[in-house]
């Protein structure tokens, strides 16, 4: 599972991430970490608010459900830092977050996913995490289409997003071939495709298509910030160690 990872951020607008990540081991920690903050600093849709906000909560709030990430990612092999980037944007690591929808929980699981899981308590920390990455993971390895590895991973954070029937008819539409298909055809479909039964279009004009493609690309920043923390932990630990 972990090589949908290791190239996940060539797909975007921004340097790889992968070079702070658990996943790449061949070039020396500190020039993981310089690549990282690299990239930081190429984030293009969160704005400082929202990275302010982010980095309040993971003084205030996230260190007290870390080890339940790390505890998802031995169990599934999809890397802490990504699963805490789909947290955050699904509730802001809020375990009794709930939407308007009716999703809840950390991961925000719908009833239906919840119980298929065998999952009775939504917004039980440790169901929610644990639950919302093997639904992940079900759904990584359900995909066998999209022309990279990073491809894969932004379909299936849109199909976690907007379930699989909608991206399928979405692909359906584009008329490429399923290992030809880039993130970027899904995304034309997502923003042309309509039928008010599947609530591609809101009240406000902001049409559902393009709430999967904020939320795909949002994920994508907020794991670089995942991963500049991570850095900056193990910074602190080799630090302490040398002591310097």
């Amino acid at each position: 599972m972990r090589n949908f990872f290791q190239h996940f951020f060539l797909f975007t607008t921004v340097i790889i991430l992968s070079a702070c990540s658990k996943l790449e081991d061949k070039n020396p920690f500190v020039d993981k970490c310089s690549q990282a903050e690299k990239a930081a600093q190429q984030i293009l849709i969160l704005n400082n608010f929202e990275k302010n906000k982010f980095k309040d909560l993971l003084d205030s709030r996230f260190f007290q459900f870390k080890d339940l990430f790390v505890e998802a990612e031995n169990l599934t092999d999809i890397e802490w830092e990504f699963l805490a980037a789909i947290s955050f944007q699904e509730s802001q690591w809020d375990p009794k977050a709930q939407s308007n929808m009716g999703v809840r929980g950390m991961m925000m699981l719908t009833r239906d996913t919840a119980k298929s899981l065998g999952i009775s308590n939504r917004i039980d920390p440790k169901n929610s995490v644990i639950g919302g990455a093997t639904h992940l993971s079900n759904i990584l390895n359900s995909i066998d289409y999209g022309l990279t590895e990073s491809d894969k991973v932004n379909f299936a954070l849109a199909t976690y997003n907007l379930g699989a029937t909608n991206v399928n008819n979405a692909i359906a539409k584009s008329n490429i071939a399923p290992d030809l298909l880039r993130w970027d055809d899904l995304k034309k479909e997502l923003l042309i495709i309509d039928g008010d039964d599947l609530y591609f279009k809101t009240q406000t004009g902001y049409s559902r298509g393009q709430q999967v493609i904020d939320y795909v690309e949002r994920i994508n920043e907020y794991y670089i910030l995942m991963n500049m923390y991570s850095c900056k932990g193990l910074t602190n630990q080799l630090t302490a160690a040398s002591g310097t």
